[in-house]
């Protein structure tokens, strides 16, 4: 396999075109595929040429509401179309939220591997300063959403000159299919990413659109154009980008978070559909009448007396059994979607019957598979995280800070994962005040950290301090004034 640098050096717009976009490797569906089972208005139940309507004949009447017979005085009926019940179950996008609420809803945070000086240590606080411009929380779950859903992403980092002459800033942007982002990543006989390419349209104020190809290596960003109804692509320039490495972050899986249960989501679609049919008739009372009825009571008259002559007889027309197998099927299917995608089924229906005396060991049972499906996920984002990690420090240090790439090579970062868990807030802080407290097995700053209840450890803690130092200088005092008093006496 050719490398970037080798395919770069061709020179032809179309030839370098084809060479990063042919043999990509594709997924398991189309992404049309899964936006339509992403999408409950898309979804195989909604279908009108898969769940067909009903065709029933009727009598066919005139204008004025008379039935029409035949020469022979037999009723003429005609074909009518009967809507069924369509029932679509978001189920593709609960488990994607569940996914990106128990991985990323608690922050991910960085700690240092190995000693630091102070230079690379005020290096490891910029690019966390960095972040927390871009505000990378919310990122991360527009991130981890996108790729859930569409099996791919990434995240392109760039340098803008600073507001008002001030320093560079760097910035983030999400490239997703989504968007109409087309990711072309090139990989090299070791399988390490040497190049990638960005397919995208920008449609201007006149609306004209132009078609852009983007190709990244480890230094330069080479951009290509085509005008609205050109055949070929043209080049525009070619520029260095300000990493010493190339500024994306490629995400990608192989499908989708529900793909081992979509033939199950459309069974309980269908079923709930066909239920749904199954109650639209006879989910009001039907009356079976034989002889002459003479009377019919109105609607919501209370004493409802039917009226008719001395050989009639009426009866409700009822189910002798009600449809439990179909409903203990829906439960099955839905345990099944949620067991089978390690997504737990915290619906107020079912979180309700727990109470509040739940432990905290027996919810960490109880979110063990959820928990373990975070930490299979940290497979990708912890390379993928470690990565943005590093080109944001090699943006930093050559365009912002100037300091030396032997030094910034040597901090090293790991992102830590706290997958989302309730807390028994009561039992965290019995557990707090027992470690810090006679026999202490961690010190009064650590359990102020931990405490659930304090939002700014710092501040309590400083806060704490001067309390205490107060109530010593206060003690002081009084201990005094009484020696002096007692010396008077």
């Amino acid at each position: 396999m050719k490398t970037i640098q080798e395919i770069m050096a061709m020179g032809d717009a179309m030839t370098i075109h084809q060479m990063l976009t042919t043999y990509k490797q594709g997924f398991k569906k189309s992404l049309e595929q899964t936006e339509s089972e992403y999408n409950p208005m898309r979804h195989r139940v909604m279908d009108a040429m898969k769940r067909k309507d009903k065709i029933v004949k009727v009598p066919k009447t005139n204008s004025n509401g008379v039935a029409v017979t035949d020469r022979d005085g037999n009723k003429v009926y005609r074909n009518k179309t009967v809507p069924r019940c369509r029932i679509a179950v978001p189920m593709q996008r609960l488990i994607c939220e569940r996914d990106v609420g128990f991985l990323l809803s608690n922050p991910v945070t960085y700690n240092i591997k190995g000693e630091v000086d102070e230079q690379q240590q005020k290096l490891f606080d910029e690019v966390v300063n960095i972040m927390q411009d871009n505000k990378i929380d919310y990122f991360d779950k527009r991130l981890a959403r996108e790729l859930f859903r569409c099996c791919e992403c990434a995240e392109l980092w760039y340098i803008i000159p600073g507001m008002d002459g001030g320093a560079d800033e760097l910035r983030v942007m999400l490239l997703s299919p989504l968007k109409g982002d087309k990711l072309y990543p090139h990989f090299d006989d070791y399988h390490r990413m040497d190049g990638f390419a960005r397919e995208y349209c920008i449609r201007d104020e006149m609306g004209k659109t132009t078609l852009h190809f983007d190709v990244y290596t480890s230094t330069t960003l080479y951009r290509y154009s085509a005008e609205e109804g050109a055949s070929t692509l043209a080049f525009i320039d070619a520029k260095p980008h300000g990493f010493d490495r190339i500024p994306i972050v490629y995400y990608r899986q192989d499908e989708t978070e529900w793909e081992c249960v979509q033939p199950i989501i459309d069974r309980l679609e269908d079923l709930l559909s066909n239920w749904g049919d199954v109650n639209d008739y006879f989910g009001a009372p039907t009356y079976f009448f034989k002889g002459k009825l003479k009377g019919f009571a109105e609607k919501g008259e209370v004493g409802r007396i039917y009226q008719g002559d001395g050989d009639s007889d009426m009866r409700v027309v009822s189910w002798n059994s009600a449809p439990e197998s179909m409903q203990k099927e829906v439960i099955n299917l839905v345990n099944i979607i949620f067991s089978y995608t390690q997504t737990p089924d915290i619906s107020f229906e079912n979180m309700k019957t727990l109470g509040n005396n739940t432990s905290g060991a027996a919810i960490r049972l109880m979110f063990t598979d959820p928990h373990l499906k975070a930490e299979m996920k940290e497979e990708l984002f912890g390379e993928m995280f470690t990565r943005r990690f590093n080109i944001i420090k090699s943006g930093y240090a050559l365009k912002v800070a100037a300091i030396p790439q032997r030094i910034a090579d040597k901090l090293k970062v790991v992102p830590v994962f706290t997958p989302y868990i309730p807390k028994n807030e009561m039992e965290t802080l019995q557990l707090i005040n027992l470690s810090t407290q006679s026999k202490q097995t961690m010190s009064q700053e650590d359990g102020i950290r931990l405490n659930p209840l304090v939002s700014n450890p710092e501040s309590t803690l400083k806060q704490i301090q001067k309390e205490q130092e107060n109530a010593l200088a206060t003690s002081m005092y009084a201990s005094a004034m009484q020696q002096q008093g007692t010396g008077e006496d």
